[in-house]
């Protein structure tokens, strides 16, 4: 089993995240040109942040991956159950750990819906079916995460049908095989028929308007609020 993780820090620092940051938008820009947030939310404008509800559904397809125990997954898997699932990577050194520390307190407040969480690596190379299982079984993690693995080109078609930015860093100077991956870090809820019914953006800027100010995580209860607005409207 992994050992303990200290909670990270909301802000975040290192070189892995204006590459990531870039990604997201770039992720998020897709997005946007579909559809905004144009019609009345479930809930209020200000508890969603950056939710997208409008044009979730333009993102997101079958996947056919690897559990922890080595058997085929595909979206069938889920029928009936919703879920949230995070593109990431084990080695991540911040975003994708302090992701998954949101989504479990998100998933722990008392309003909210019974969601399987579900985690798919961006690096196939390194993370293998058992070192899924025991990454997804870190202590702070969302109980019951399903870490799924497979081939590249299983994670290369995941990546297209979800838009996922990722791509291997250098790291200079590192021994060789060590090296980053910056990605997109955005949860996509989806209902219980595998249909995204919202994104949410993991990371922003603590000053929108200065694009060198540090990343900082969404708060808590603004994941909670956007998972509960798309299945609200998904149901």
């Amino acid at each position: 089993m992994a050992e303990p993780v200290e909670t990270p820090r909301r802000r975040l620092t290192g070189a892995i995240v204006p590459a990531l940051a870039a990604a997201a938008l770039a992720a998020l820009g897709a997005l946007l040109l579909v559809g905004r947030n144009s019609g009345e939310a479930p809930r209020d404008r200000a508890d969603l942040g950056s939710c997208i509800l409008d044009g979730a559904d333009a993102v997101g397809g079958p996947i056919d991956l690897v559990d922890p125990n080595g058997t085929r997954v595909t979206q069938a898997d889920f029928a009936g159950q919703p879920a949230v699932v995070y593109f990431g990577f084990t080695h991540c050194p911040d975003v994708c750990p302090t992701t998954m520390y949101a989504v479990a307190e998100a998933l722990a407040r008392g309003d909210s819906y019974d969601v399987q969480s579900v985690l798919i690596t961006v690096d196939p190379a390194r993370d293998t079916p058992q070192v899924m299982g025991e990454y997804a079984r870190t202590n702070g993690f969302p109980p019951g995460l399903v870490g799924l693995t497979g081939s590249a080109a299983q994670i290369d078609a995941a990546k297209r049908a979800f838009r996922v930015y990722a791509s291997r860093a250098e790291i200079p100077g590192a021994p060789e095989g060590t090296y980053n991956v910056d990605h997109s870090s955005l949860l996509y809820v989806m209902d219980g028929g595998w249909r995204t019914v919202a994104v949410i953006p993991t990371m922003s800027r603590a000053d929108p308007n200065d694009p060198r100010s540090p990343m900082t995580a969404a708060p808590v209860e603004q994941i909670s609020a956007c998972i509960a607005a798309g299945l609200e409207r998904g149901s």
